[in-house]
């Protein structure tokens, strides 16, 4: 059995949040011209909206695997010993590994 949050899930099958939108695009258009960048616009929001598609068709799965138990989702201690083994400079790795403590006891 296999132990995947959600979002776990949806990067491993290629459908990872980090890839909505472009970065760049905030900026200036720069020397496009208003077709061109009309062009990129709708292309960016095109590229988005297929991928948002992908997540929820991907979620419905990930539901249905978890019910016919070939997933399992993190317990919040799990998630916590995850955290906890991060970076000692990060306020969640030391908030994690406090909650952790107050389980020992």
């Amino acid at each position: 059995m296999l132990i995947l949050t959600e979002e776990e899930f949806l990067i491993r099958n290629g459908a990872s949040r980090l890839d909505l939108g472009d970065s760049a695009l905030h900026k200036n258009k720069g020397n496009n011209s208003d077709k061109v960048w009309k062009k990129i616009i709708e292309n960016q929001t095109q590229k988005d909206r297929k991928l948002i598609e992908k997540r929820e068709a991907l979620r419905k799965e990930y539901k249905k695997l978890v019910l016919e138990g070939f997933i399992r989702p993190p317990t919040r201690e799990e998630r916590l010993l995850i955290i906890a083994g991060g970076s000692i400079d990060n306020e969640a790795t030391l908030a994690a590994r406090r909650l952790l403590e107050k389980y020992k006891k």
